[in-house]
């Protein structure tokens, strides 16, 4: 499923912009001859819209001409995308209007302007039409290129292409996000007055959805001081940026403050606390971090080994990343999150899985999982260190079996600092 975020403040906005979009999709089937697509108001989520992935169309048969594609463009296709101009990476000469077999090259050694046929390791995703000619392609440098070279007549997955949309006005009505990162900020539920942290919050999908709750729930709240507060923080100056990009698209700039932090490294010392005041933090800048038990409500989405993203060309993780580099320094992070926490305060974990939890629910006795109000995924794992209680209060998404299809790998946790 492509699923959307209306980011207006009104639920009933949900009604128009299905409207809009559902022209856009109208469009784009009657231009590519395919049956009608239909999207979708989710039932539970307020605030979502759904649209269908059909496929695979296993019975395609590749044209004779072929183009290569990196797995970044693959990627993008297999979600509804059509190939924009400086997505092709090499092709035989082919002319505006032919039709070509779009092919994905999967080890990365296809150079640009490849002018012969390519025999390295590639997978077939489609069949489309050439809407600009090989020459127009290859005649200029990548960055100069624009609009879309190729357009997917033929895909394996067929799904409207809701990305080209987003370069319209749509932009600051609607967001692309994942079904299990749009339901955190619900299970969050941010209330006014909140201090709230997202620890590793690039790009800010997640962040940007927590401030737009929390200016719903503000709705009827006439002092805007006391709406609450949302920190974004991550490594990087770049991810930085782009949070606040996002928080200006979105229209929360005013609730979202995001500076550059190693959360693993994010308590300051009794010395550092005595000239600590947030409002003398200046948006974007590095800074040391947070007095202890600071925060109402914390989001811990760390860092993963993403083996449930769909879709995926390449899995690049060793399993000892799995097994000890990445648990180990999630528990880094989880500690970190922990020591913010106000007694009573809520810390939300997408973690990589069960036995993060199990750790975390044994070496700090004051916490305990906390009931899901919205349950969209499975429960926990067998024989992963949590009870048959803990089990059916964690979620589990994986497209590996039948309810999680129609998302990307996701494991969710709500815990409650009791002291």
């Amino acid at each position: 499923m492509t699923y959307i975020r209306i980011l207006s403040q009104n639920e009933n906005d949900r009604d128009n912009i299905s409207i809009i979009l559902q022209e856009i999709i109208n469009e784009q089937c009657k231009s590519k001859e395919w049956d009608d697509i239909q999207i979708i108001k989710h039932e539970i989520l307020p605030d979502v819209l759904y649209i269908p992935i059909y496929g695979p169309f296993n019975d395609i048969i590749p044209c004779n001409k072929e183009i290569i594609v990196d797995k970044s463009t693959g990627t993008s296709i297999l979600r509804g995308a059509d190939i924009f101009a400086p997505g092709v990476l090499a092709a035989r000469p082919v002319e505006v209007g032919e039709n070509v077999a779009v092919m994905v090259d999967i080890d990365g050694n296809c150079r640009r302007g490849y002018l012969k046929n390519y025999t390295g390791k590639k997978l077939f995703v489609g069949n489309g039409k050439m809407l600009m000619s090989r020459h127009e392609i290859f005649s200029s440098n990548p960055s100069e290129l624009s609009g879309i070279g190729v357009l997917m007549t033929q895909p394996l997955y067929r799904t409207p292409s809701i990305s080209t949309s987003l370069s319209s006005h749509l932009s600051s009505l609607i967001f692309l996000q994942n079904k299990p990162s749009i339901l955190v900020g619900h299970l969050l539920n941010p209330q006014p007055g909140d201090n709230i942290i997202d620890m590793c919050a690039s790009p800010g999908g997640k962040t940007t959805h927590i401030a737009s709750l929390l200016l719903r729930n503000s709705s009827c709240n006439s002092d805007k001081s006391s709406d609450g507060i949302i920190i974004a923080t991550d490594r990087s100056k770049q991810k930085v940026d782009k949070i606040n990009q996002n928080a200006v698209r979105c229209g929360v700039k005013r609730l979202v403050k995001s500076f550059v932090l190693d959360a693993t490294k994010s308590i300051l010392s009794d010395n550092e606390v005595i000239n600590f005041n947030l409002k003398d933090l200046k948006c974007g800048d590095q800074i040391k971090g947070f007095p202890k038990e600071f925060f109402d409500r914390i989001l811990l989405d760390p860092p993963c080994s993403n083996l449930g993203q769909r879709p995926n060309f390449s899995i690049n993780v060793k399993l000892s990343d799995i097994t000890i580099t990445i648990p180990d320094y999630q528990k880094k992070l989880f500690t970190s999150a922990y020591k913010l926490l106000k007694p009573n305060g809520v810390l939300f974990n997408p973690a990589e899985n069960e036995q993060v939890i199990s750790w975390a629910l044994k070496n700090f006795p004051g916490l305990s999982l906390i009931e899901p109000e919205i349950k969209l995924g499975d429960p926990g794992l067998v024989g992963t260190g949590l009870n048959e209680t803990q089990r059916f209060m964690v979620q589990r998404f994986d497209p590996g079996i039948k309810s999680g299809y129609d998302t990307i790998g996701f494991f969710i946790a709500k815990l409650k600092k009791i002291h």
